[in-house]
C-alpha cells in the first residue's frame, strides 16, 4: 500500500479517476483500492452521473 497524505502529499500532483474514487470509497486511507486501470474511474463516474440523470428525470415526470 502507498501512502499518500506523505510529507510529500501536497505537490500538486495529478491522479486520475480510479485513484480518486478509490480514495472517497475508502475515506482517504489507499488510491489502488480499485486498481490501476483508469477506465474503471471514468465508467464509475459515468455511472453515478446516469443514476443522478435518471433520478431528476423521473422526479420531473412524475412531478408533471
Amino acid at each position: 500500500m502507498r501512502l499518500i497524505f506523505t510529507s510529500s502529499f501536497n505537490r500538486f500532483q495529478t491522479i486520475n479517476a480510479t485513484q480518486a474514487w478509490s480514495l472517497f470509497l475508502t475515506v482517504c486511507k489507499k488510491d489502488d483500492s480499485l486498481g490501476k486501470n483508469p477506465m474503471i474511474g471514468k465508467y464509475l463516474t459515468v455511472a453515478i452521473l446516469g443514476a443522478i440523470i435518471a433520478q431528476i428525470l423521473e422526479a420531473i415526470l412524475i412531478a408533471a
